[in-house]
């Protein structure tokens, strides 16, 4: 703030008493200090009769020179009774001197009298004997003599420290050295310092100096960092600095060279099986960047095999031994090799064995036969079968499937036929075999009545159950037909069918039947039946279920044995149930509840309990129970489900294996240990179509066989599989493990079957982790706390654009309101004057009641206000106008 009126321009006027300083400060005149310079500040007309000036001459790093003026007009003005007194001040600077003027008059209705200054000098101009002229509007002049010579000021010292220097460690000291352009007086030394400015943290516990105050200024011990150095020299009676940069950079880093690591170093494969070698395992100091596989040394027929992936897939090769070189670059340049050897075996494809099947004999009228050639063998597998008749015979047949395993034959005649089937396999290797029919006319031969024999049945019993169906012939047997030849006569029901029933009063005795069977050309055949017909008390039967059996997972097949329950006659039905205590999981297979041993599949960790009822012949019964303890499989949760964009029904045996040996590679996670894969089971998903594959990785030390920890097998092979997707046979599209180990952040639970975590009350999944980076599913976020922050998101945008509408609807209503100013400026022409009423800062504030201070009470101060109405009101409100411009009043 400045001590004066500040005009609607900006520009501050000093109040009387005050006068501007070299900053444009307003100071009170009675402390101006030798160097300062005045500048007038006041606007009115000066008055010259019989007027005396002061001139204070101010020159930087000078002596201050005072100067009378005297001045005598030609004119004197009739109306001006009072003395006035005029300043002339010179301000100088390093290149211009000014001179302007401050006059004080008590006078409010003098003349104007302008005063003007003709001189403006530099300071080099401003010497002893130096005239300034001052002329008044009545050509009066003023005289300045100045009597004291300006001190010229002495430039500073011109000094350098050397350009910036920059060291790397471990050299760690440096020499600096001082330059002074200026040579000393006679007899005089410069005097030196040095001084540290900034320097590196540590290195006021490290660093140390030598001669701070010489010329020559060492460092030593410094520290990785920036040092800034001052130097100050002083000497004749001047004085100089400079500065200096050291910066001094960390040593430079011993780059260790890359190891190239294959894993295995050996391998020896069967073809026509793949196989990987993996030199991910490669290590350096700081990265490897770069791989590069060559063939060393391989058969004359393989194709060179080359990659600069990671791992190194073997597909097609040759047999023969082959040697393949991994070569490893890191970020500087620096390479390693190593070398693999590779012994691929070609397996010994052995000849097909064909194989058409026994020679068949048949009879007319029967004409056709079915040949069967399923049972011929190949050690890799047949591709082909082909079936021809000889053409010897000149017999005829109609033959279907001749490029098939069977072969359909019709309208044969009576002769020998001879069929020859041929076998090819896949390496082109065929094999033949004959098969001769052979079509004899047509020749009857009795049939064979067949009965049980004898039998015995203990009472009380409704009926007897004669039973005749095994009986036979060549062609058919026409019919039968039995009779009752000895004991209590009973009465035959369907006794023309091969099964008869005898009713009637059963006593205890033994009755013989008679079965006589006859062909279509009736010819015949009998056989006997004897049956004992006894009374016997019957007991109950002793069921006996098993016993208790406590079995552990994986178990494919649990079976309860009853077979050990028995009668004192015989068991004649078995009948299991379910415990309503026992766990309803699991499936009983093969209708096997009826049976005397039940079969269950499917079961899960539980306990179970079954009930085995028995029955014989009376009705009798009796019951026993077992229960079955299912212990959970220790190893399920290491167990590794692998997921293939294929379909189960192209997936072979050849690809399962070559999906474990390639797995199997990869699980090499040290030199010292071998692992391989045991599938377990191979299924198709039904949701989404895909091959899954259930196993687990075995590491084999030599002393022992452990199943690896499931999700170790995760950590080690998924970024490997991630890397390279087509690395198998199919593509890969999920590996995990079977059993969810996700504890979904401790506050959830996670599905087994879609390995998804369902969240408990007021928690919800980090979508932010899960879908932008690929982070597994989890429940980090709090319900409360999302609607909260969501909240306050809201309100921060509501907040904001209302801020935004307000600013904006503030500016355009500024902008339509702007109006013309409601006051006029003061002109120099007296008859607008006349439009204005002069009053004096105290009537102004006595009317509008504000108080007045001792500058407002100033009789130099006039103020004007304009009465022009405006709706009744005299406008401004305020009704004071206190930014006067200065070029008014002159």
């Amino acid at each position: 703030m400045c001590a004066a009126i500040s005009t609607d321009n900006g520009v501050c006027i000093c109040k009387p008493g005050f006068m501007k300083n070299q900053t444009d400060k307003c100071i009170p005149i009675s402390i101006s200090q030798p160097g300062t310079s005045l500048v007038s500040t006041s606007s009115e007309r000066p008055t010259v009769a019989g007027s005396t000036s002061t001139i204070r001459s101010v020159l930087a790093n000078s002596t201050v020179t005072t100067t009378t003026i005297s001045s005598h007009p030609n004119a004197t003005d009739q109306s001006s009774s009072l003395n006035q007194s005029r300043t002339v001040s010179m301000s100088t600077n390093s290149s211009l001197s000014s001179i302007s003027t401050t006059t004080s008059s008590s006078n409010t209705s003098s003349t104007p009298s302008p005063v003007s200054i003709s001189s403006m000098a530099t300071k080099k101009d401003v010497t002893s004997g130096t005239k300034i002229k001052v002329t008044t509007s009545q050509n009066a002049t003023d005289s300045i003599v100045t009597t004291t010579k300006a001190v010229p000021i002495l430039p500073p010292l011109k000094v350098s420290a050397g350009t910036n220097k920059r060291l790397q460690l471990p050299k760690n000291e440096i020499i600096l050295t001082a330059y002074v352009m200026d040579e000393p007086l006679e007899g005089k030394e410069f005097h030196y310092k040095w001084s540290m400015i900034t320097f590196p943290k540590g290195a006021e516990k490290q660093g140390s100096m030598t001669g701070p105050d010489s010329k020559t200024f060492i460092l030593k011990d410094l520290v990785a960092g920036l040092y800034t150095l001052k130097l100050e020299v002083t000497g004749n009676n001047r004085a100089g600095e400079a500065y200096v940069n050291v910066t001094v950079i960390p040593p430079k880093r011993i780059n260790k060279p890359p190891v190239a690591i294959i894993k295995p170093t050996s391998l020896q494969i069967k073809l026509p099986t793949s196989a990987i070698l993996d030199g991910s395992d490669s290590t350096d100091d700081m990265k490897v960047v770069k791989y590069k596989w060559e063939e060393v040394s391989g058969p004359i027929n393989d194709r060179p095999i080359e990659s600069n992936a990671s791992m190194l897939k073997l597909n097609h090769l040759e047999p023969g031994k082959y040697q393949f070189k991994l070569t490893v670059t890191d970020s500087d340049g620096a390479t390693n090799s190593t070398l693999a050897n590779v012994t691929a075996i070609k397996e010994t494809d052995y000849r097909p064995t064909a194989n058409a099947g026994s020679d068949v004999v048949i009879n007319l009228p029967e004409n056709s036969v079915t040949l069967y050639g399923n049972a011929s063998t190949d050690d890799k597998g047949i591709v082909s079968y082909e079936w021809t008749k000889s053409s010897d015979d000149h017999l005829v047949a109609d033959m279907m499937g001749v490029r098939s395993p069977v072969l359909k034959i019709s309208n044969l005649e009576v002769g020998n036929y001879k069929f020859t089937l041929k076998v090819t396999d896949t390496g082109g290797q065929n094999a033949t075999a004959d098969v001769h029919v052979f079509v004899k006319p047509e020749v009857n031969q009795p049939p064979v009545a067949v009965t049980a024999g004898e039998i015995t049945v203990v009472l009380p019993v409704a009926s007897l159950v004669l039973d005749g169906q095994n009986s036979t012939d060549d062609k058919n047997i026409e019919t039968y037909s039995w009779k009752q030849t000895s004991g209590p006569q009973l009465t035959l029901s369907n006794s023309d069918r091969n099964i008869a029933t005898a009713t009637g009063d059963i006593k205890v005795a033994v009755y013989m039947f008679k079965l006589t069977v006859y062909d279509i050309q009736k010819q015949s055949s009998s056989a006997n039946l004897k049956i004992t017909v006894t009374q016997k008390e019957n007991k109950a039967p002793m069921a006996d279920a098993g016993g208790d059996k406590v079995i552990q997972l994986p178990k494919l097949i649990v079976l309860l044995d009853g077979s050990r329950s028995h009668d004192d006659q015989k068991i004649v039905r078995y009948q299991w149930t379910r415990d309503p205590s026992s766990l309803a999981a699991g499936e009983i297979a093969n209708n096997s509840n009826s049976e005397a041993v039940l079969q269950l599949i499917n079961l899960i960790a539980g306990r179970y309990i079954f009930t085995l009822h028995v029955f014989d012949s009376d009705g009798l019964s009796s019951s026993d129970s077992a229960s079955i303890i299912v212990k959970p499989d220790p190893s399920e949760i290491d167990k590794m489900v692998l997921e293939l964009d294929t379909d189960i029904e192209h997936f072979t045996v050849k690809s399962l294996k070559n999906i474990e040996s390639q797995l199997g590679l990869l699980l090499h996670m040290t030199s010292e240990e071998d692992a391989y894969v045991l599938s377990e089971k191979v299924y198709k998903d039904f949701n989404s179509g895909h091959l899954k594959i259930e196993f687990y990785a075995v590491s084999v030390t030599k002393e022992t066989k452990v199943v690896k920890k499931g999700i170790d097998v995760l950590r080690w092979l998924k970024p490997k599989l991630s890397s390279q997707t087509n690395i198998f046979e199919y593509s890969i599209v999920d590996l995990n493990t079977f059993v969810c180990q996700n504890n979904c952040s401790g506050h959830g639970k996670c599905d087994q079957y879609t390995k998804q975590c369902f969240c408990e009350a007021f928690w919800m999944q980090n979508y932010i982790l899960t879908k932008f980076f690929h982070g597994e599913n989890n429940c980090d976020w709090s319900i409360l706390y999302v609607v909260i922050v969501c909240f306050l998101i809201v309100v921060g945008l509501a907040g904001f654009v209302w801020l935004t509408c307000c600013i904006w609807k503030r500016r355009l209503w500024r902008w339509r309101t702007r109006k013309r100013p409601k006051y006029s400026l003061l002109s120099q022409n007296d008859n607008v004057k006349e439009n204005f009423k002069m009053l004096t800062k105290t009537r102004l504030k006595a009317k509008t009641g504000t108080p007045a201070s001792d500058s407002d009470l100033s009789s130099e101060d006039t103020l004007f206000v304009n009465h022009k109405s405006h709706n009744g009101q005299i406008w401004p409100k305020n009704g004071i106008n206190q930014h006067i411009r200065p070029n008014m009043l002159t």
